[in-house]
């Protein structure tokens, strides 16, 4: 699958991504407002991509996706993930996406959710999604307030992820 946007490219990861999720997990605010992955180094991070991104393609199920810029001196250079994830938990699939810090601020994390939003409902005919974030990410929670989630309840997954803000977004079949 790749879907594109007017400034970003959204497509699947490969093991040449190694370098780049290995960046990505072990930022700070990636540790803190998500999780620490334990990527400690480039075997670790390919191992990630077989696991989190390779193993969901295969299988054809929900998955998250490298975002790239579609034009700019750094044409094609990733700088986040977004995508959907089927948590055991959670009875929808749940939108999650995660940037490189240099990127966040500009509204790209919005226009890839977006894009996913609609690839969800048009072309996937999914009824709801959720999505999880930390009850302190202010960045987050506006993002998923401005494409339409509703805040629903606090929820515990797992003990390393603490307490999350749980929102739903249910699409209108017409």
């Amino acid at each position: 699958m790749l879907l594109t946007t007017d400034r970003l490219l959204l497509r699947e990861a490969t093991l040449n991504d190694a370098s780049f999720i290995y960046r990505l997990l072990n930022q700070e605010s990636f540790k803190q407002n998500i999780a620490d992955k334990h990527i400690k180094d480039l075997n670790d991070a390919v191992n990630y991509i077989n696991t989190a991104f390779l193993t969901p393609y295969r299988l054809n199920t929900f998955s998250p996706y490298i975002v790239c810029l579609k034009n700019s001196q750094k044409n094609f250079a990733q700088i986040g993930v977004c995508g959907l994830y089927k948590r055991p938990a959670l009875n929808y699939p749940d939108l999650g996406y995660a940037f490189l810090d240099e990127f966040t601020g500009y509204g790209f994390a919005t226009e890839a959710a977006k894009e996913f939003i609609q690839y969800s409902s048009n072309a996937l005919k999914l009824k709801h999604l959720c999505a999880l974030t930390e009850p302190n990410n202010n960045p987050s929670i506006n993002l998923l307030k401005k494409c339409g989630f509703k805040f629903k309840t606090q929820i515990k997954l797992n003990e390393e992820q603490g307490i999350s803000n749980f929102y739903q977004l249910s699409f209108s079949q017409s």
